[in-house]
């Protein structure tokens, strides 16, 4: 690995409150402090009409990334990407599964049957034309009754759970959120299977056995918004809309002035189950989707075009991302431990030498900002930031206080 460089500038279900206090999860200092804008402050009076701000927080000129890591007993700390400095986030007890949405993280325990919810204080709201970047003191919002895997996906005013162990969702108001209360507006339930439930502004894109469904807020199917999806395989949100993974393609399901279309996107020709599109990721805003082929290379799903094309690879790959606007590079990790970049103009393929043991890749936990991406090193008290548009030059190895099972970016 090269020496270590100075830190990055960015390029219907019962609710239980969790008092903060009480559950002695956050410690003092984490966060900015409300009461002091500090000199990095845009505009500290006027932010409180912007949209994206909640009550104590302070807008800032650029991302407040960091990154929050868990370990197996669920001891949580948030690394500051701007400053290098690190806080304790609390214990939150045995966690299961952790899921975030850029700003609250997630975890679920599967002993106590609940999801903790925590903000970890910094979040970014683009409206496509000019972003907003924010900071507040991190805090626990609260705990709902969970059980199983967790996938959570946010719009400026919904946040989804869903639970593909059990099949059932459910739907928190996001400004709700942002000011610290758990509000349900909605739930589902269906059976248990690889799926999605992703907002679409205020309606909801969600899967079934054997279907795509587009629902209410409240989790109301509406009247004719349904496409057959065999064997859905999770989705993910675009610049566009929302696309679900299906046996022969895709469902895009994107805003229209009569509601919400849904359209077949499917694969340029027959894909061996094996080999179809699976755990579909982009950076968050970017209209393209990655997933690995199976031992066939990668799937790139273009939202605006409407077209699945496969970049075959040297070696099969097992976490793939849509990283950046301006190449359309892939980010990912291969089965044999590499950081890999794949740039499709180009023609051209960087890597690391490996870093992961063969063993451990399931545990891998691949994040992806506009110019850096972190994993852990399952095993290690180490996170490692890539500089994926560098040849993928390993830029810094930063040491953890715990070893990171899970791992989440916050702020972007």
């Amino acid at each position: 690995m090269s020496r270590p460089c100075p830190p990055r500038r960015p390029r219907h279900r019962l609710l239980r409150r969790v008092p903060v206090c009480a559950a002695a999860l956050l410690v003092a200092g984490c966060g900015a402090d409300p009461a002091d804008p500090g000199a990095g402050a845009a505009d500290p009076t006027g932010a409180a009409g912007q949209h994206g701000y909640v009550a104590g927080a302070e807008e800032l000129g650029e991302p407040q990334l960091q990154l929050a890591y868990l370990d197996e007993a669920g001891s949580a700390h948030a690394l500051d990407l701007l400053t290098g400095e690190s806080a304790e986030l609390g214990d939150l007890g045995g966690v299961s599964a952790v899921a975030g949405d850029g700003r609250f993280l997630f975890a679920a325990s599967e002993p106590a049957g609940e999801l903790t919810v925590v903000d970890t204080g910094t979040w970014t709201v683009d409206h496509g034309d000019h972003v907003h970047y924010y900071r507040a003191p991190a805090r626990v919002v609260g705990a709902l009754e969970w059980s199983g895997d967790v996938r959570a996906a946010s719009s400026e005013t919904l946040t989804a759970l869903f639970s593909p162990t059990t099949g059932t969702g459910v739907v928190l108001d996001r400004a709700a959120l942002g000011q610290g209360e758990l509000e349900e507006v909605g739930a589902l339930r269906t059976s248990p299977h690889d799926g999605a439930l992703v907002p679409l502004g205020d309606r909801l894109v969600s899967t079934e056995a054997g279907a795509v469904v587009v629902r209410d807020s409240s989790g109301e199917p509406l009247e004719g918004a349904r496409a057959e999806c065999v064997e859905p395989r999770g989705g993910s949100a675009t610049r566009v809309g929302v696309v679900v993974s299906c046996a022969d393609g895709a469902v895009l399901a994107t805003e229209t002035a009569e509601g919400v279309s849904l359209e077949r996107v499917a694969y340029p020709g027959a894909v061996a189950p094996q080999d179809r599109a699976a755990g579909l990721a982009n950076r968050p805003g970017r209209p393209v989707v990655a997933a690995p082929a199976g031992t066939q290379g990668v799937w790139l799903l273009d939202s605006r075009a409407r077209t699945w094309q496969l970049l075959p690879t040297e070696t099969p790959w097992v976490r793939a991302v849509a990283a950046d606007d301006e190449r359309d590079r892939v980010v990912g990790v291969d089965a044999a431990g590499r950081v890999v970049v794949l740039d499709p103009q180009a023609g051209t393929t960087a890597a690391t030498e490996p870093l992961l043991s063969a063993d451990r890749l399931a545990d891998v936990v691949l994040e992806v900002d506009a110019d850096r991406a972190y994993l852990n090193v399952p095993g290690e008290d180490a996170l490692l930031e890539i500089d994926y548009a560098d040849g993928a030059r390993v830029a810094r190895s930063l040491p953890t206080a715990v070893s990171p099972v899970h791992l989440a970016e916050t702020g972007r």
